[in-house]
């Protein structure tokens, strides 16, 4: 992208350095968790790259491992670009992320919980990789965000509590990744059976599944709802069921066999969506928009708070999975704090003098 403005074009590139200042920290720090058991300078070796790679490879880590560096090999790319030409960018920005990879992994070798791996050097070059291709086209990722803009503004209210709403609404998209509804609770497990073999019965049906589907969408809805400008109501609902349901055979894909990722397309799964749809399309559920949002999120909470062990899951929010687990047990409480709030505080004030 070109600066004509010399001044817009360093303010630019402190701000770039400012963000992989921090995101390299963030996953250095990651790298270097739980900070505890740490061996001599004696242990660094580079041995690890001529290892044979894992016994045991999940597609859980190769995810959070290429999701991870695509941002790095990103900001690399633009930071090394000169103005109008990427390419000196794109080999220098890859080259950057390779190496903050190879030291990460290398100084992983003096803590004794964690394992230095060739495997995740190469994954994590990928994303770099990713990153740094994708940056080629900037200019156009900066278009569309413009059109997206544009798209926000038609669609939903302007102010900070829709901004806030919007950001709850990504935070969501993020949970999916838990593959779940209500991840661990304990009484739901991932239902893989397609739609072409249905249960032979009615006993059959993985009813906790399909109740806790059905609870998450129409929670979403109804909040998604909350946000949308009047005469969008039919059309956001629309929107949001093919987004909500893209978005989990998407997840599914990139972390299940694809063997298996039919099994996203249960009957459990087609209808607690129709299900949810059909409740959120009621004249007096639309009217009553807030009050079935607040108490669809209210039923998740009651219902982590009386079935898990532990409100948040115990498990490690280091990889995409985790992370999204933390945030599903965190959603619908933040979600109930935004409707509480939203009128009272986060509301635009009309304008002084307006009719």
């Amino acid at each position: 992208m070109k600066y004509a403005n010399p001044e817009i074009y360093r303010a630019h590139r402190r701000k770039l350095l400012g963000f992989i200042a921090i995101y390299a920290g963030f996953i250095l720090l990651g790298s270097l968790y739980p900070f505890s058991g740490w061996s001599g300078l004696n242990e660094l070796s580079l041995q690890f790259l001529t290892a044979p790679w894992p016994r045991y490879v999940t597609r859980t880590d190769l995810a959070t491992n290429l999701l991870t560096y695509a941002p790095l090999g990103y900001a690399f790319t633009l930071w090394f670009s000169l103005p109008g030409h990427r390419q000196r960018g794109v080999v220098l920005g890859v080259m950057s992320g390779i190496l903050l990879s190879f030291v990460c992994e290398s100084v992983q070798q003096l803590v004794t919980t964690r394992i230095a791996s060739n495997l995740d050097l190469l994954v994590n070059s990928l994303g770099s990789l990713v990153g740094a291709l994708s940056a080629v086209h900037h200019s156009r990722w900066i278009r569309a965000g413009s059109a997206m803009r544009l798209w926000r503004r038609r669609w939903f209210r302007d102010g900070l509590g829709s901004s806030l709403g919007l950001a709850l609404l990504l935070i969501w998209l993020i949970s999916q990744f838990a593959l779940v509804p209500l991840s661990g609770i304990g009484w739901l497990h991932l239902h893989l059976r397609p739609l072409d073999m249905p249960p032979e019965s009615l006993t059959g049906l993985n009813a906790p599944w399909l109740l806790a589907l059905f609870m998450e969408i129409a929670a979403v809805g109804a909040f998604t709802t909350c946000l949308l400008r009047p005469g969008r109501y039919v059309g956001g609902l629309v929107l949001l069921i093919f987004v909500a349901f893209f978005a989990k055979l998407l997840v599914a894909t990139i972390l299940l066999k694809l063997s298996v990722v039919g099994g996203v397309l249960s009957l459990e799964t087609l209808g607690a969506f129709l299900l949810a749809f059909w409740l959120l399309l009621l004249p007096v559920v639309s009217r009553q928009r807030r009050a079935v949002a607040l108490a669809c999120m209210a039923a998740m909470i009651l219902a982590r708070m009386g079935l898990a062990q532990d409100f948040m899951p115990n498990t490690s929010f280091l990889n995409i999975v985790g992370l999204a687990k933390h945030l599903g047990a965190m959603w619908p409480v933040l979600g109930v704090a935004w409707l509480l709030l939203e009128r009272g505080v986060l509301k635009p004030k009309p304008q002084a003098g307006a009719g």
